[in-house]
């Protein structure tokens, strides 16, 4: 979506071969910034939830019964955290509750620093 309205906004029609990266580089960035703010959100979003008992903590951590139909696995919201953070989950709930080293892992989010 992101790379769409860049396109609409230099006017390059997508029947045009013109590569994302000449895109990025006409609008003067080097990277999407709206899947990167989106991520940032949603992890800061999850260390505040990690650190308040809360309805929706009890919500996302919950286990649902059942069986899924086949095929492709369901893509699930901690799932997604545990991805964006590039750590194991119980690493990662571990460091949602130590609210100095969360900020630190949401603040480096995209500069391909691994925080410790």
């Amino acid at each position: 979506m992101e790379m769409w309205i860049y396109r609409r906004m230099q006017g390059i029609s997508w029947k045009e071969k013109v590569t994302n990266k000449k895109v990025l580089e006409s609008v003067g960035l080097q990277r999407p910034e709206l899947l990167l703010a989106i991520q940032r959100r949603k992890m800061k979003y999850y260390g505040h939830l990690r650190t308040h008992d809360s309805i929706q903590k009890r919500i996302l951590e919950g286990k649902i019964d059942g069986r899924r139909c086949t095929g492709l696995r369901r893509q699930t919201w901690l799932g997604n955290i545990q991805e964006t953070s590039q750590m194991k989950m119980c690493e990662v709930c571990e460091t949602a509750l130590d609210r100095r080293r969360w900020r630190t892992v949401t603040a480096h989010l995209g500069d391909g620093m691994a925080p410790s």
